[in-house]
C-alpha cells in the first residue's frame, strides 16, 4: 500500500526525467490460485479446489533492460482439499509457509515498448510456520490438528516459474501480471507414517505485482523535499 501512495504522488507531481529499468527494483506482489498435493490422495476421494494465496516483497537487480536476478520473501498459504465420493465428508489440509524464492528475470522485446513479455525462473525454499489439517463430516463435526505438529518435514524446496507481462506505467514504475507455477521436490512426511502418505506440494496462481526503480525513488524523494521547503 505504501508504494501505491507513492505512485499517486508521482502522478500528481507530473512529468520527470526518464529512469531506466536497470539497477535495483523493489516491489510487492499478491497472488491467488489453487494448490494441491501429489502422493496422498485418499481412496474413494475426489480432489477439490483449495484456495492458495501469497503476499510479499521482491528485490530485482537488472543488469540490462532484458535480464536480471532477484529474490523475494512471501507468506504463502498452501495445502489440499479432498471430498469423499460417497458422502459430504471432507479432508482439508492447510499449510502456511515463509517462502524465499531466488530467480532469474527476463523481459523480452524492445525496451521502449510499454508492454513486454516477462519470464522468471528459479529455485525456492519454504519453511513451515502454521496451518491446520482437519476432517469435516456431513454432520459438520470437526477433528483437527495443527499442521506444524502433524508434519515431520518442516522445510520444502522446489522450483518456481512465472510467465506474464511487464507493463510500464511511467518510467521507473512497472506492473507485473503473471501466471506462476510452483513444483515441490521435497517429500513431506507426517509425524506418524501410518496416518497419511507422504506427498509433494504443487500450486498454480495468478499474481499482480509492481516494481519501482531506485533512481525513480530518489527523484521522487528529491521532488518531495523541494515541495516541503517551499
Amino acid at each position: 500500500m505504501k508504494h501505491l501512495f507513492i505512485v499517486t504522488g508521482l502522478l500528481i507531481a507530473g512529468a520527470w526525467p526518464l529512469a531506466a529499468q536497470t539497477g535495483w527494483n523493489i516491489g510487492d506482489r499478491a497472488a491467488f490460485g489453487h494448490s494441491w498435493t501429489v502422493g496422498n490422495k485418499p481412496a474413494d476421494a475426489k480432489r477439490q479446489f483449495h484456495p492458495t494465496f501469497e503476499l510479499g516483497r521482491t528485490a530485482t537487480y537488472n543488469f540490462t533492460d532484458v535480464a536480471g536476478i532477484g529474490f523475494g520473501t512471501f507468506f504463502s498459504s498452501q495445502g489440499a482439499s479432498f471430498k469423499d465420493e460417497d458422502n459430504d465428508n471432507r479432508l482439508i489440509g492447510r499449510a502456511n509457509y515463509i517462502k524465499v524464492p531466488v530467480f532469474a528475470s527476463f523481459n523480452f522485446g524492445d525496451a521502449n515498448q510499454r508492454v513486454r513479455p516477462r519470464l522468471t525462473i528459479g529455485p525456492s525454499v519454504q519453511f513451515l510456520v502454521g496451518g491446520k489439517s482437519f476432517f469435516k463430516t456431513d454432520e459438520d463435526a470437526f477433528a483437527g490438528r495443527y499442521t506444524t505438529k502433524a508434519m515431520n518435514t518442516k522445510i520444502d524446496a522446489g522450483g518456481n516459474a512465472s510467465l506474464g507481462l511487464n507493463i510500464r506505467v511511467f518510467e521507473g514504475f512497472y506492473l507485473n501480471h503473471e501466471i506462476n507455477y510452483y513444483h515441490g521436490f521435497v517429500e513431506q512426511k507426517p509425524n506418524i507414517p501410518g496416518e497419511t502418505p507422504s506427498f509433494t506440494n504443487r500450486n498454480l496462481t495468478m499474481s499482480l505485482g509492481m516494481q519501482i526503480n531506485g533512481e525513480a525513488m530518489r527523484k521522487w524523494k528529491g521532488k518531495m523535499m523541494k515541495m516541503h521547503h517551499k
